[in-house]
């Protein structure tokens, strides 16, 4: 049984590619996934890498061509599943559910995260998201089957598409989930995109304002922000690029805090944060945006503060209590690591999962 996950879109290292990728060849199946960054074939953690060619850059390129690529890499390879993880590729999604079964995974709320692409004039953004989510409509009533990462997105799909299921993205379990709490070095430490809307300016102006380092681990798209941050921050926001994901958890396992300040946009306010779980089952305390979803995290496992993300001064306010009271910062991490453990893990994810592409295959 041959499979094949797709993306032009995400880099060939994606946590939760990787996760699902993993998770099916455990299972016994043959898992390759496609992509296209130009970077040549390889065999990663089991899973072989398939590179379809370098589309070019820019949005437009990746867009028009990207689908191209891979759709070589499909009709000369014939596998019997196909798993697309971009919304870029939901037109050819649709094309080859005529001979293969296809599953679309959505990490993200798109009409939502269109709201918030800057790059997008304010006064086009609303019609875009709409013929975006008609898009979405048609694809899930012509493909197979439709995973995605919470509840909101999950109830929007199910209208069209009943084998709709949820797999949070949650962290994986491992014997080097162990945290030593004596190793912590009291680091306050942010992972993911950097970008303005994600807060990196106000991790730069808070770390000015407290005088104390905030240490940035993520891809920075535009080199710009850098520079704008050292103004703001005297250069107390330390930026260290994308690392890999064992040097990550390296260095999340020696931090105390983490914050996660993503701003109020329409896509972030009712998501779960894959960097949210990362931080608690490293051991870390939190301090996030006070979405709703999140606080309700927070507040029952008391794990973490949450804080306006656009105050900087509640920001500043809520890490300085923490570094203040380093046995409460160290019984959070403790309390999120435990709610990690308990609730919030891959190892149970990872079954819904398999449990759809059983229910997709049985045919077969």
């Amino acid at each position: 049984m041959k499979i094949y996950h797709i993306s032009t879109v995400h880099q060939r290292y994606d946590g939760r590619i990787k996760k699902e990728c993993v998770s099916l060849i455990q299972a016994g199946y043959d898992i390759s996934l496609v992509v296209a960054d130009g970077k040549g074939d390889e065999l990663f953690t089991g899973i072989k890498i398939i590179d379809a060619g370098f589309p070019g850059k820019g949005r437009v390129r990746r867009f028009v061509k990207g689908p191209k690529l891979v759709r070589k890499i499909i009709q000369r390879d014939k596998p019997d599943l196909l798993h697309f993880h971009d919304p870029e590729l939901l037109f050819l999604a649709e094309k080859m559910a005529k001979k293969h079964i296809v599953i679309y995974d959505a990490h993200e709320d798109l009409p939502k995260q269109i709201m918030s692409k800057s790059y997008i004039h304010p006064l086009f953004r609303k019609v875009i998201a709409v013929i975006a989510g008609y898009i979405e409509k048609r694809a899930a009533k012509k493909i197979n089957g439709v995973v995605s990462v919470v509840d909101e997105i999950v109830e929007r799909y199910k209208k069209y598409q009943p084998n709709t299921v949820l797999v949070a993205n949650y962290p994986v379990i491992n014997t080097e989930s162990i945290v030593d709490f004596e190793k912590k070095n009291g680091k306050i430490v942010y992972a993911g995109a950097v970008s303005e809307i994600r807060g990196v300016f106000e991790m730069a102006k808070v770390s000015k304002l407290i005088q104390t380092p905030v240490h940035i681990y993520g891809p920075i798209r535009n080199e710009g922000i850098i520079n704008e941050c050292n103004t703001f921050s005297n250069s107390y926001a330390k930026f260290y690029g994308l690392i890999n994901q064992e040097t990550l958890f390296d260095k999340l396992q020696e931090s105390s805090i983490g914050l996660i300040i993503l701003h109020p946009e329409p896509n972030y306010i009712n998501s779960s944060p894959n960097k949210l779980f990362e931080y608690m089952v490293n051991g870390m305390a939190v301090v996030a945006s006070d979405f709703p979803v999140w606080r309700e995290i927070i507040d029952t496992y008391k794990c973490g503060i949450c804080v306006d993300p656009l105050n900087i001064e509640e920001i500043a306010n809520a890490i300085s209590y923490l570094n203040s009271n380093p046995e409460i910062t160290t019984q959070m991490g403790k309390n999120g690591k435990e709610a990690v453990l308990q609730y919030f893990n891959w190892n149970e994810e990872s079954k819904k999962l398999l449990n759809l592409y059983h229910h997709l295959l049985i045919g077969l």
